[in-house]
């Protein structure tokens, strides 16, 4: 038989429940139960705690949805906020004109790496890998170097580090 179980943990960070009182949830407004007729069928996968059939129900430290309907879990990218025990990072863009052009998305550009910036921990990068370009010339005068944020905004280098 299958089973879908969800951390109860995340599930509240998601807003698929919500705790009404110690014990006594709800579903929150996130998740939302399909039927695709008028009838509602009957659940026969997740017993209640009276041991009747339920769409639903929190044990212990899960929720567990049955299979008998579907759910659909909305604003996903709205409610999830990463926890504050990991550190958070954002991709910074290194963009420069020695090496060729090449094909990045929908684009052509001379994007040489993306750096995975943690501000707190981040004083340098260094590359793992060796990483080889042609170049455009033989004979190179200048160097420029340009670091954007992922959506394109150029980083701001107050004192040498992306604000």
């Amino acid at each position: 038989m299958a089973r879908v179980l969800w951390r109860k943990t995340l599930t509240l960070k998601m807003g698929w429940i919500e705790q009404v009182s110690p014990g006594n949830f709800r579903l929150g407004p996130n998740v939302l139960q399909e039927f695709h007729s008028d009838t509602i069928p009957t659940p026969t996968d997740v017993p209640g705690a009276d041991n009747q059939p339920t769409f639903w129900k929190v044990d212990g430290t899960y929720l567990v949805l049955s299979v008998s309907c579907n759910w659909r879990f909305v604003q996903l990218n709205e409610t999830f906020r990463p926890s504050t025990e990991f550190t958070p990072s954002r991709p910074l863009h290194v963009y420069c004109d020695v090496g060729t052009s090449s094909m990045v998305g929908n684009r052509i550009t001379v994007l040489l790496r993306e750096i995975k910036y943690h501000p707190k921990e981040t004083a340098h990068s260094e590359p793992m890998h060796i990483q080889y370009l042609p170049v455009r010339n033989e004979v190179v005068e200048i160097v420029e170097t340009q670091m954007t944020e992922i959506n394109g905004i150029w980083c701001n280098l107050a004192k040498g580090i992306p604000s």
